[in-house]
């Protein structure tokens, strides 16, 4: 299965907390690391500070984990597509307003040619595998056709918390869109929609903000979508990295910090560890588990299980905040984008529910102590690991004698 890092691209809503970001990412690889993710070509180089971090995830580029979206017409080379972008956006501003376009000067940086030209080939060098991917479909045709489907979608609750005036103003701005997305003959672009709605319609900053929203969420869709991926963001029906970071940093304080503290090349080697991945699959066999019974409104009696276990009061707190933040991702708006896992390991999922289902309380008793050990294992794992490459670089410091005995 595909997963697509959509959070690390330019957005026009809200600010862009690069450090949460980073951190961010760190907890995705550690619960994506071991499938394949992937990002756009433009997404990779559009922000100088997405490049750098990107630059310093040696290990997984190498093992292939990271791939890249290039459509076939470009021919593996990444200059083909910078050069036929630049001439659209050419064509669409005048020039004064080109060379300060976000999409353009990144794309006439010293970074991009950097990255393509020298940093990923060699990476990539003893790899079989091409770092890039084909598309299915195309992402502007995609842009535009999920633009209007979530302007629709989000239409009615905007309205209702606007005056009448301003409702009827919101109307116009809406309708405006959808007739730039459906004329293919002009350039839809996030940047160039906005300026449009603010220069016709004079937008109050909330109203700026859900069209800048709703335009950022349909083209991480679009570019999603474009592949057969999934962006991680609307994921709700399993773990994700911003997940398990609340998860750990509210109840496994010592694994959140040690992980915290780990370097890039550390996280790979977790993220392809046994004990780990064992870790990961069993939180999301519990969301699974608790979701299933939520959709069949069954109670899901996990405090009579816990009840029995409170001596171990992370435990018991661990499990109490990962139900209900499985219970409201299913609640969520955006659930149906999740729903397209469904069919994800369905047939051991169904087989590991099967199991769950034939003890009332046992079976999800130990489901339930095997997460805690393997965090207390994870834990022990890191301490360890720590302290040898600690040891490790303090005798790579010293100059060592070889001595041969006659």
């Amino acid at each position: 299965m595909l997963f697509y890092i959509d959070y690390l691209d330019h957005v026009t809503s809200g600010t862009r907390n690069f450090n949460a970001l980073k951190l961010r990412l760190r907890f995705d690889l550690l619960v994506f690391g071991n499938q394949e993710l992937c990002m756009s070509v433009p997404a990779c180089i559009k922000m100088g500070d997405t490049t750098a971090l990107l630059q310093q995830l040696d290990d997984f580029w190498r093992a292939g984990k990271i791939r890249l979206q290039l459509d076939k017409k470009h021919k593996g080379n990444p200059s083909n597509y910078f050069r036929n972008r630049k001439n659209v956006l050419a064509n669409a501003m005048p020039e004064e307003e080109l060379i300060k376009h976000f999409e353009f000067v990144a794309y006439e940086a010293a970074r991009t040619s950097t990255f393509f030209n020298e940093y990923l080939p060699e990476q990539r060098a003893s790899s079989k595998n091409s770092i890039y991917i084909g598309k299915n479909k195309d992402t502007d045709a995609l842009f535009r056709q999920d633009t209007v489907v979530l302007l629709v979608k989000h239409y009615e609750p905007i309205c209702k918390i606007l005056t009448i005036n301003r409702s009827i103003a919101f109307t116009g701005m809406v309708n405006r869109i959808q007739d730039m997305a459906i004329n293919k003959s002009n350039l839809f672009q996030r940047a160039l929609v906005e300026n449009v709605i603010r220069d016709e319609f004079n937008p109050c900053v909330m109203e700026s903000q859900a069209i800048a929203t709703i335009l950022d969420r349909a083209f991480a869709l679009a570019n999603a979508e474009t592949s057969k991926a999934v962006p991680i963001s609307l994921l709700r029906n399993r773990l994700t990295g911003r997940w398990l970071q609340r998860l750990l940093q509210n109840t496994h304080s010592n694994l959140y910090n040690l992980i915290c503290q780990l370097s890039w090349h550390e996280i790979y080697d977790l993220s392809q560890n046994k004990d780990w991945i064992t870790f990961i699959t069993y939180i999301n066999d519990y969301i699974f588990f608790v979701q299933e019974l939520t959709r069949q409104k069954q109670p899901v009696y996990i405090e009579q299980v816990l009840g029995k276990l409170k001596a171990s009061i992370v435990m018991y707190k661990f499990f109490s905040i990962l139900k209900q933040e499985a219970i409201s991702a299913m609640k969520d708006k955006l659930i149906k984008s999740g729903l397209l896992f469904e069919a994800y390991e369905l047939d051991e999922r169904v087989q590991r529910l099967s199991e769950l289902y034939l003890g009332k309380f046992g079976p999800l008793r130990d489901l339930i102590l095997a997460i805690e050990c393997y965090a207390k294992r994870n834990v022990e794992n890191l301490t360890i690991l720590r302290q040898a490459n600690r040891i490790s670089q303090v005798l790579a410091s010293k100059e060592v004698d070889y001595y041969i005995r006659k």
